[in-house]
């Protein structure tokens, strides 16, 4: 069960800090995202506008569930994953979950550079994707604060390095 999922909202880091992770860790780095595109043969983008959102949720959960089978690796999430079904519930049950907690306008700053490659915003500018935003996090929160570790920095810092340390000893005496 040595498995740590990196949760929160879409844009908030989770893929550089899970890589980052399991490095430190000497782990795996998994991509759900990417998972989800080679199990479909398709895009999150492609799956989201032809299939719609339920569908790619039940696929998501289906995926995740895969990533039981796996050990000593670090797990990025999608931005929605904890927050759909018995998701987050289901990670604390197989491994260690770290949410991320990056403030609103870091996320906003970077949605707004790679707004094509997020569904979920394609058709929204400035402001709107700031309202959006916050909207997601007061739906969604409920559901990251349950994760067993909350990172409420905006970058990388001591505490997040005090925190690897303490992860890697924990893991290499497992």
């Amino acid at each position: 069960m040595n498995k740590v999922y990196v949760v929160g909202l879409p844009a908030s880091g989770k893929t550089w800090t899970g890589r980052w992770l399991a490095n430190k860790l000497g782990w795996e780095f998994v991509d759900l995202d990417s998972l989800i595109e080679k199990k479909a043969n398709d895009t999150i983008s492609n799956i989201f506008n032809v299939n719609g959102e339920d569908y790619f949720r039940v696929l998501e959960s289906e995926v995740l569930r895969e990533t039981s089978q796996k050990e000593n690796c670090v797990i990025s999430t999608g931005g929605g994953t904890a927050s759909h079904t018995d998701n987050i519930d289901w990670m604390n049950a197989e491994g260690l979950t770290l949410y991320l907690n990056t403030n609103k306008e870091t996320i906003t700053e970077r949605i707004i550079l790679e707004n094509d490659k997020r569904p979920m915003f394609q058709n929204l500018k400035g402001a709107e994707i700031a309202d959006y935003l916050e909207e997601l996090h007061n739906s969604r929160k409920i559901f990251y604060s349950k994760s067993k570790i909350v990172y409420n920095k905006k970058e990388i810092s001591e505490s997040l390095h005090f925190a690897v340390n303490q992860l890697v000893s924990v893991y290499s005496k497992v």
